[in-house]
């Protein structure tokens, strides 16, 4: 932590301290859930500085006690506080339509924050409060797939951090063997595309040819938020194995390859952070490196596997009818080892990853997630690339394929708006040849 954050951090807790002189918790009784939700309530109603901040510090420390079964009970409880009240909504609206000004927006502004939002806010300002929501949000998420009922908690909570983690206030820092090795030690531990096995693989992403960039917010000390890893080439990469095995520093580099992305924080999960992030180090190489003219993603093609056999073993489905014993082979263990095998099954199986990347889509937008992110970025379906990870994980998740998204920095504006409100995607002229 640098000097500014380890002093804003000393006064909040001086702060704290002089609270908790004002505070009375001996007087709590009952279970760990009542008694969090008792300071909860009077965090929420409270407006003393001292005395709030030393309120939110009791929540943190006693919420990360909880049990995993005494958190979901805390989460339920909560839910009674996220809701709004839709007359007075309707009042301040009407108040707002009737006498347009500042003061008339503000009281409607209030009126649609939730009372379960004004906790998380006064929460965070507890000495490492924004963490501890970071945290408490990863939790929730895993309890919503069984506890959809918890979904209102959720969104009160992705509001907050969205406007918390707000590109702003997010602070870019290249990395490189002598960042500090509590970093470069998350590093290790957060890469999730291709693993780095040691820090001799670690040290190979890092040399001259090799970046890795990361956003770092100034409430989470040296936690990344998220970072990417760049590899210098010569022409646009179709291959991450020819990225992860080549350290020699060739010359006559002119593309830059965004290879791997990696969110480091499950609490931020869907807060949009990668998009700026390509954005920014594309500019930054380019300041840098004037001979890069290129700039390209080498990306996975996640879950098109498993979509694929579902669709090949589904008696309902009629897609790739013509095809569908060809791609068949693709299902059986070892059979890109088996030269007929793979020239049989090439071609079709490039046109069902462009089907899969293009054609199916969940509510007017791509449902491959890698594919939605740099089409929302104005990113380009430049490639797909035949063997493009040829490791196991590679040829489990995609069998093997990969694929280039291009990022022309003259277009990338252009190509996000008809996304965004077309729903229109950018795909070259070589991709559309797979339609036919």
């Amino acid at each position: 932590m640098n000097k500014l954050g380890k002093f804003t951090k000393s006064i909040f807790e001086s702060i704290a301290d002089a609270g908790e002189t004002l505070l009375d918790i001996t007087k709590l009784r009952g279970t760990p859930v009542q008694e969090i939700l008792e300071l909860s309530y009077d965090l929420v109603s409270h407006k003393g500085l001292a005395t709030g901040i030393a309120l939110a510090r009791q929540i943190v420390a006693r919420y990360n006690k909880l049990k995993k079964k005494e958190k979901l009970e805390y989460f339920q409880a909560l839910i009674k506080i996220t809701e709004v009240d839709i007359r007075e909504i309707k009042m301040k609206a009407e108040a707002l339509y009737n006498n347009p000004g500042p003061e008339t927006r503000e009281e409607l502004h209030k009126s649609l924050k939730t009372k379960c939002q004004k906790l998380f806010s006064r929460m965070n300002m507890a000495p490492n409060g924004t963490k501890a929501i970071v945290k408490l949000r990863e939790d929730l998420l895993d309890f919503l797939p069984e506890h959809p009922e918890l979904k209102p908690l959720e969104v009160d909570l992705k509001l907050l951090l969205t406007s918390w983690f707000n590109p702003g206030f997010l602070v870019l820092r290249k990395l490189d063997w002598d960042t500090e090795a509590s970093i470069l030690e998350k590093i290790i531990r957060y890469e999730t595309v291709h693993n780095i096995g040691n820090w001799n693989d670690l040290k190979q992403r890092l040399t001259e040819s090799r970046y890795c960039f990361a956003y770092f917010h100034p409430a989470l000390e040296d936690d990344p938020i998220i970072f990417v890893e760049v590899a210098l080439t010569k022409g646009i990469a179709g291959s991450v194995q020819s990225i992860l095995n080549d350290s020699s520093n060739k010359t006559k580099r002119n593309t830059a390859i965004f290879y791997s992305i990696n969110n480091c924080q499950r609490g931020l999960k869907r807060i949009p952070l990668g998009n700026f992030l390509i954005k920014m180090v594309a500019t930054q190489i380019a300041k840098e490196n004037p001979e890069i003219k290129t700039f390209s993603s080498l990306s996975p093609v996640t879950g098109f596997a498993e979509w694929l056999k579902k669709v090949l073993l589904s008696n309902k489905s009629k897609l790739f009818e013509k095809d569908s014993e060809t791609l068949k082979m693709a299902l059986n263990p070892g059979w890109h080892k088996n030269p007929t095998i793979v020239r049989k099954v090439k071609k079709p199986m490039m046109k069902a990853c462009y089907h899969y990347l293009v054609k199916e889509k969940r509510k007017g937008r791509p449902v491959n997630p890698v594919a939605r992110f740099h089409f929302g970025n104005g990113a380009e379906l430049y490639r797909i690339n035949w063997m493009g990870n040829s490791s196991e994980h590679g040829l489990n998740d995609s069998f093997g394929l990969m694929v280039n998204y291009l990022y022309n920095l003259k277009n990338i504006e252009f190509n996000h708006e008809n996304y965004m409100v077309h729903g229109g995607l950018a795909i070259s002229k070589s991709v559309k040849k797979l339609e036919e």
